[in-house]
Order: structure tokens, then C-alpha cells, then sequence
């Protein structure tokens, strides 16, 4: 299509006119009538006629041959006129020359019809002028006809190259869409990838600590649901590393990148490693607990949080109840419970003493809820909302730690429905319940199909259905609106120039000669329909229609006269020879400015206009009204003198608006659709260059908020890199020598894998497109590498401690909220 659009550009460069480097010659042969001659003509030609190939035209007194006439057999660059009025009838067939009209060589068009449209037009010229009064002038239209004609330049017309040229660099630009739209699909599935390879990096970052936690706690104190989720966190870290190369090696495969498969493959692997992270900080924090190590309160804090979140929800609801609704002493209950599980959170006891006392706390905390739900059941209410689920984390780590994962018997479950109940019944009574908060739902974990193979939700990067609708009534309304701008464009372009018919006379004056004194001016205005833009002066003359027509016997039936073609020619110019004053004595033609009306009075009081004599030359396509009425001998009578006139005049103002006038040598409706797709794919463009400027991310980066630091972070990285086999060759020399040698392996370890989350992290944000780096969580999260990055820079000799700081430094990633971690030493 750029080629194309060069293509169509180079032919309308090639179209543009040039100046005509030519003139036509005109040269009279023979005596021709009305007053044409060598002399004549020269005088009428004010200047040269330009054209763009040379032209001879000869004007000749005699008939054509059908050589010449109809198959052009004229000498190179001639075109010949004759000034004959009608065709030669005759029955003697050795008669060559007998028509009348224009020919010209056939070389000088292309095709038949071309050939015959432009005689038409050249000898139009001639006979249009020839009734308006003129003689030696109508020879000179008939020559700027010509010239036009036989310019041989195409469609010069600049609104279609514009119309082209625009449409094919729209269209050029629009199919850039679809690699637009690739690269925006295959852009949001690249982003997809690292981001869960940012997460998996996390967890086999945590298999090391997870691996000595689980080692730490007692076979004996470890719950089977401990157990399994341990197997479970090993088997699926397995799957995905193992699915991690197949899956970069057809996203970064053309034809694989945007497939179905490629899709469920990512949705399939987005899936595992969202439940790897959940499964890690859910065993990170109850291997503490069964091992007894540092780090149980805050575990049993994180597994009590939501329970308290809730718990003080609805004492606060509670104690705005009216009456005697809830009796105090269930509220003073409940928050009693509520600080047992608080305190059974707090305590650092042996593992199985402090899950048993949670346990029992939790219990009798749900057993309350319970109860409180069964009283609160005989109110009257209106609809109760959507209890939220529990957190699938809540879920698991609930399980690790060996505690009872039915949904609907945990404390959080009954709280929650507690808290539904008292707000169907009372209304809303926190700030919160009148913000609209998304539906709640369980995280997504991959889940088993009967074959096998994990289940997957659609890819994000595919447009939603909704978006998919609004797209395409984008798509009509645009539509719609760029035929209206084009059908208005192409009318304005093509429309014929007509006058208003809403006139009544104005800029007309008269000058009558009139000896019997029958024509009132006043009328004749009165009856006028159009204004004329500049003032025009009209020399009205009534004359008898008998001695100036000669009209021809009535035939039987008829009652309008008929005259003779060459009568009215004849009375035109019988009026300009009365008229000395008003004519050229070079030319015979008359002075500029000049208009005379021919008023012919019948004996039956009917009235003849048979057009007007005018100075002005009729040029373009559209002819005169009345021009051609003498070449069959027609005439209009009326026995409305004034409304008569009024009729003539108004036709000579409506003449003169279009006088001029050329069509468009275009499809008017190849224009129309050329410009409705113009401005329809405009628009789609500048949609697209605002999504672009929006979606781009690797050469707008520079201007989101933290670029400078996150480009920093990355160059600080690539050095961590560069300077990674050193410090494996150091880790090496020391293995097997104590057991500090195991030690050193295993922090090296956690630093390479800390450096490639750090690396996943650091190429997840150069991704992100330029509209959401504008916001504060782009700045956080660079803030969060810069800080991870640091604390990869850090060589410090404890081994314990580094680890520590790099798993700590890992949490936040992603955008995630920071936790604290505490691994076991």
C-alpha cells in the first residue's frame, strides 16, 4: 500500500496542469457567413489561445466529408469547422461533402467516443454562440473549446488526488493496525509471562528456606495437610519450570505467539504460579509454627487478621442496634472471644500447643457467630447481600497448619454472614458499605480436568465481548458520519451553479424602443423571479414578428407559427445592424456589456422572445437558455408580453451563473466513497496514534515517572550479571570444607535466584505501557527493585543475614503489599 500510495502520488504530481506551451492557429477559408473572415477573427482573438499540444483549426465555408467528419481523416493537428447550418440533402451518392458540424484527426483522442464527444463539444461551441448573436466570437469559443478538449491531461480535478492520494495513505496507515493490534496482543501476553516468571522466580527463591523449614518440623508435628500442600508446592514448582521454556519458545514463535494453544499454555502457567506464591507464604508461615521457630506470632497474626477485620466490623454494628435487639452480654461475648483468639495469636508456645489453644479460640469464636446469626434470623430484613468468600490464602494456610478447611464452620464464614444479616436488618452503618466494592471471589487456582490437564481461564489480551460491540458501533457511527461529510464535500464539489429563483428584478434596467409604446417596464420586473449580482442594462426592442421571423404557413391543426432555422439568426442580426452604436464596426460583434431583446409582436397579439443578443461568449458545458431553438426553427409565443420578457431574462441570469461551468471529468461517486473512507479511516488513525502514544512502552519509557530510576536499577543489574561466575567460582572454593561451605552454598544460592526475580521484576516494568506508568504504583514498585537491587549489592559475610535481607527484599514485587518474613536460622 505504500507503494501504491507513492504511485497514486507520482500521477497526481503528473496531473497537474502545466503551462500550455502552444497557441492555436485559426485561418478562414473560403467566405463563410455572419460576418466571418480572416480579419474578423483575428480582431475578435483579444489574445492568444493557449494549449498544450499545437492545434490548427480552419473554418470553412463548405461541407464535410464522412472521411473527415466521421472517421477523422484530417491532416495531424487539425481540427476543421464548417459554418454550415444544415446538412446537405441529397440523393446523389457521388456527393462527398454534406455535413455540417467539426472533425478533427482521430490521433488527438483516444477511442470512438472519445473521438465523437469531442466534435460534439467544438461544434456546440460554435452553434451555442452562433445564437446568441455572435459571428467572428463564435469561431473563438469554438477554438477554446477545442483547446480544452484536446488537452489530453486527465483528471486534473486537485479534490480527487486529494481524495486518492489521502485514501491510500490512510489505508496505508490503517493496516498498521494489524500490527498494532499483534503487537499489542502479543505485548500484553509477553508482559503476562514475565510477571509469572517473576513469581515462580520467587517461589524457587523460597524452596531453599521452605526446604529447611519443612526439614526443621517433626515428622511427627507435621499435619497432613502440611504434607500435602508440600508435595503439592514441590510437584507444581516442577511442572512449571518444566513448562516455562516450552511456553517463551512459542510465545517468541510467529505463528504460535497469538494461537489459541499459546494462549491456554500462558493461562495454564499464570495459574500454577499464582498458587505456588500462595502455597509458599501459607508454609513459610506454618513451618515456622510446627518447627517451632522464630516467626510463629506473626503467622498466627496473619491467619487471625481477616477474623478480627470482621469480628470488629460487626461489634461495631452490634452496638448501634436499637433496643434491646442484641443483649449486651453477647456483645461483651464476642469481643471476649475475639481477644482469645488474639491473645492464642500472640503467644510463643510449642507448635501443637499453640495451633490446639487457636484452634479451641477460633471454635468457640464461630460457635458465638453462629448463635448471634440464629438471633438475628427472627428480625425482619430486606435483601441480605453476598457473604465474600473466603481468601483462597486463608484457605491454605488454614490447611498447613493442620486446621479445619471447611469454609462455612470458620470463624471468618459465620462472622461474615453475621455481619450480612445485621446490615439487611439495620441498613448501612459503615462508611464502607456505601462504596461499591468488587464482587469477591476465591484467587484462581489451576484445578485438574478429567484428562488431566490443567484448566485455564481466556487470555486477558483477548478483547472482551462488550469492547468487542463498542468497537464496532464505534466503527458505524464513524462510518455514518464520514458519508455525510463526503456526500456534503462531493456536493459542494460537483453542485451546478443555479440562481435563486426568489428574486424580483434587481440590477435590471431598460432601454426601450418601443414605438408603440406596448411594453410596461414596470411588469416585466414585476414578473421576474431572479436578482442579477451586477448591474445589467437590457436594450429591449420591439419589433413586428412577421417582417423579422417570416413565419412559415399554419399548418392544418396547428395554431403556433413555425419559422425557418436561419430566420431567427437572420433577425438577430438585422436587430444589430439597427443598433450601429452598440456594435464593434472590426467585428460586427457588439460592444461590452451590451444585451439586446429581441420583443417580436405577431398580429394575433402574441408575443416572440427568441432568446437575447449578448457581448458574452457562452463557454463550458452547460448551453443557454434559447440557443438552440433556431436550429429547428422554434420559437415560444405568448400572449403575455411583459411575462414573456421577464421568462427571457430570467433564462439569461440563470445563464450567466453557470456560464463557464465544466463537470467534473470524475465519477462523482467514486469520489464520494474515496472521501467517506478517507474520513473514516482519519479518525481510525488518530484513534490509533492516541493508543499508540498510550501503549507504547520502549520508546515513550523515558518520560514515565521512575524511568531514570528504573533504567538505573537495570543497568546495576546487568553488572550483577556480568560479575555472576566470579562469585560462583568463590562459592565453589569453599564447598565441602565445614559446614559453613554448605552455608555459603546455599546463600549463593538464594542470591542467583533472588537476581533472576530481580531481573523478571526489572523487565516486567520496562514493558508496561506509558499510561500505566503514569500512576503511583509504577513509581512504588521501582522504588521496591531499587532496594531489592541494593540489597544484591551487599556482600555481607553472615550468610544467615544476607539471606534474610533477600528474602524480605523479595516480597512487594509485582506491586504486592511488603510482608515480613522471618526465616528460620
Amino acid at each position: 500500500m505504500a507503494l501504491v500510495t507513492t504511485l497514486v502520488a507520482v500521477q497526481g504530481y503528473q496531473s497537474i496542469p502545466d503551462e500550455p506551451r502552444f497557441e492555436v492557429a485559426i485561418v478562414v477559408e473560403g467566405t463563410p457567413e455572419w460576418n466571418i473572415s480572416q480579419a474578423t477573427v483575428d480582431a475578435a482573438l483579444s489574445e492568444p489561445i493557449k494549449t498544450h499540444r499545437p492545434l490548427r483549426l480552419i473554418v470553412t465555408d463548405r461541407h464535410l466529408s464522412g472521411d473527415e467528419l466521421l472517421r477523422g481523416q484530417v491532416p495531424t493537428g487539425q481540427v476543421l469547422l464548417s459554418t454550415q447550418l444544415e446538412n446537405l440533402k441529397t440523393e446523389n451518392s457521388t456527393v462527398q461533402q454534406r455535413f455540417t458540424g467539426a472533425a478533427l484527426n482521430s490521433q488527438l483522442v483516444d477511442g470512438r467516443d472519445e473521438y465523437t464527444d469531442a466534435r460534439f463539444e467544438i461544434s456546440g461551441a460554435f452553434r451555442d454562440n452562433l445564437g446568441l448573436g455572435h459571428g467572428p466570437q463564435a469561431v473563438v469559443a469554438a477554438a477554446e473549446r477545442a483547446a480544452i478538449v484536446l488537452s489530453a491531461q486527465g483528471v486534473q480535478n486537485p479534490a480527487y488526488w486529494f481524495g486518492a492520494i489521502g485514501l491510500c495513505a490512510m489505508l496505508t496507515a490503517a493496516l498498521l493496525s494489524v500490527a498494532l493490534r499483534y503487537r499489542s496482543r502479543w505485548g500484553s501476553r509477553h508482559r503476562r509471562l514475565i510477571a509469572a516468571q517473576r513469581k515462580l522466580a520467587r517461589v524457587l527463591l523460597d524452596l531453599e528456606a521452605l526446604e529447611t523449614t519443612y526439614a526443621a518440623a517433626p515428622a511427627a508435628s507435621r499435619p497432613a495437610g502440611f504434607s500435602k500442600n508440600w508435595e503439592e508446592l514441590q510437584s507444581l514448582s516442577l511442572q512449571a519450570a518444566r513448562s516455562e521454556d516450552p511456553l517463551v519458545t512459542s510465545l517468541f514463535t510467529k505463528k504460535e505467539a497469538l494461537g489459541t494453544r499459546t494462549g491456554a499454555q500462558l493461562a495454564t502457567f499464570e495459574a500454577s504460579t499464582r498458587t505456588l506464591t500462595q502455597l509458599a507464604d501459607a508454609l513459610l508461615g506454618a513451618g515456622s509454627v510446627h518447627a517451632n521457630l522464630a516467626g510463629t506470632g506473626s503467622t498466627f497474626d496473619q491467619l487471625s487478621r481477616p477474623i478480627n477485620d470482621a469480628a470488629t466490623a460487626l461489634l461495631i454494628r452490634l452496638e448501634q442496634a436499637p433496643g434491646k435487639m442484641i443483649s449486651g452480654s453477647d456483645v461483651r461475648r464476642l469481643r471476649d472471644d475475639l481477644g482469645e483468639l488474639l491473645q492464642a495469636s500472640a503467644l510463643e508456645v510449642d507448635s501443637s500447643q499453640a495451633v490446639d489453644r487457636w484452634r479451641k479460640a477460633e471454635k468457640q469464636l464461630a460457635t458465638h457467630g453462629k448463635a448471634l446469626t440464629h438471633s438475628l434470623r427472627r428480625y425482619p430484613r430486606g435483601k441480605i447481600p453476598a457473604v465474600a468468600q473466603v481468601p483462597a490464602q486463608h484457605l491454605q494456610l488454614r490447611e498447613s497448619l493442620g486446621l479445619q478447611t471447611a469454609e462455612q464452620s470458620s470463624a471468618l464464614y459465620q462472622l461474615g454472614l453475621a455481619n450480612a444479616l445485621v446490615r439487611a436488618t439495620l441498613g448501612d452503618t459503615l462508611a464502607s458499605d456505601t462504596r461499591v466494592a468488587p464482587q469477591p471471589h476465591a484467587l484462581p487456582v489451576a484445578s485438574k480436568t478429567s484428562r488431566g490437564h490443567a484448566s485455564h481461564s481466556p487470555g486477558i489480551d483477548e478483547p472482551a465481548p462488550r469492547r468487542r460491540g463498542l468497537r464496532i458501533t464505534g466503527a458505524v457511527v464513524t462510518l455514518i458520519a464520514a458519508m455525510i461529510v463526503a456526500g456534503l464535500s462531493v456536493s459542494t464539489l460537483t453542485a451546478k451553479p443555479e440562481v435563486s429563483r426568489s428574486g424580483s428584478g434587481q440590477g435590471v434596467s431598460f432601454e426601450v424602443d418601443d414605438p408603440a409604446k406596448l411594453l410596461d417596464e414596470d411588469e416585466v420586473l414585476r414578473y421576474m423571479d431572479t436578482d442579477f449580482q451586477t448591474d445589467t442594462s437590457f436594450t429591449l426592442a420591439v419589433r413586428d414578428a412577421e417582417s423579422y421571423l417570416g413565419f412559415l404557413p399554419l399548418e392544418a391543426g396547428r395554431s403556433f407559427h413555425q419559422v425557418r432555422p436561419r430566420s431567427i439568426l437572420e433577425a438577430k442580426w438585422r436587430l444589430k445592424s439597427e443598433f450601429k452604436d452598440k456594435v464593434n464596426p472590426l467585428t460586427g460583434e457588439l460592444r461590452e456589456g451590451e444585451v439586446i431583446v429581441p420583443v417580436l409582436l405577431a398580429d394575433d397579439e402574441r408575443t416572440v422572445v427568441p432568446g437575447v443578443i449578448s457581448a458574452q461568449l457562452q463557454r463550458g458545458d452547460y448551453g443557454w437558455g434559447r440557443l438552440v431553438a433556431w436550429e429547428h426553427g422554434s420559437i415560444s409565443e405568448s400572449k403575455y408580453l411583459e411575462m414573456e420578457v421577464a421568462g427571457a431574462l430570467d433564462d439569461y441570469n440563470n445563464a450567466l451563473a453557470r456560464n463557464g461551468y465544466e463537470p467534473v471529468n470524475f465519477s462523482a461517486t467514486s469520489l464520494f466513497w474515496m472521501l467517506t473512507f478517507l474520513f473514516c479511516l482519519t479518525v481510525l488513525n488518530l484513534v490509533l496514534v492516541v493508543r499508540y502514544l498510550l501503549s507504547t512502552a520502549t520508546r515513550l519509557g523515558r518520560f514515565g515517572r521512575g524511568a531514570r530510576s528504573l533504567a538505573q536499577a537495570k543497568r546495576q543489574l546487568e553488572a550483577l550479571l556480568l560479575g555472576l561466575e566470579d562469585s560462583q567460582i568463590n562459592a565453589v572454593a569453599v564447598l565441602g570444607a565445614d559446614t559453613h561451605g554448605r552455608a555459603d552454598e546455599a546463600g549463593q544460592r538464594l542470591f542467583e535466584r533472588a537476581l533472576v526475580m530481580a531481573w523478571h521484576e526489572a523487565q516486567e516494568l520496562s514493558q508496561l505501557p506509558l499510561g500505566e506508568r503514569l500512576g503511583q504504583s509504577f513509581a512504588r514498585r521501582v522504588a521496591h527493585l531499587e532496594r531489592l537491587v541494593a540489597r544484591l549489592g551487599e556482600r555481607d559475610q553472615d550468610v544467615t543475614r544476607r539471606a534474610n535481607d533477600l528474602v524480605a527484599a523479595t516480597r512487594g514485587a509485582g506491586g504486592d503489599e511488603p510482608a515480613s518474613v522471618l526465616l528460620p536460622s
